[in-house]
């Protein structure tokens, strides 16, 4: 009668552990490893882009930027 018991409870065991829920396999597909390599030219441009939104940016950096001097190289007329 055991063995019996013992049998049965294995069974749902194997059972339970068989059947995947759909969370487990979208949570496997959308966390899975991945590899990534890059060229020399994209590492650059990452690089450039972090670089570019990691920057400090201050009151007189923006004022600097509006305010700019601008030059007139040449007559241009449209």
């Amino acid at each position: 009668m055991e063995n019996l018991e013992n049998n049965l409870s294995n069974t749902q065991l194997n059972n339970a552990i068989a059947q995947v829920s759909v969370w487990t396999k979208v949570r496997n597909f959308l966390f899975q490893e991945i590899n990534v390599t890059m060229t020399p030219k994209q590492e650059k441009v990452l690089q450039e882009v972090h670089d570019f939104w990691h920057q400090d940016v201050t009151a007189k950096s923006m004022h600097d930027f509006w305010f700019q001097e601008i030059k007139i190289v040449d007559n241009i007329t449209l």
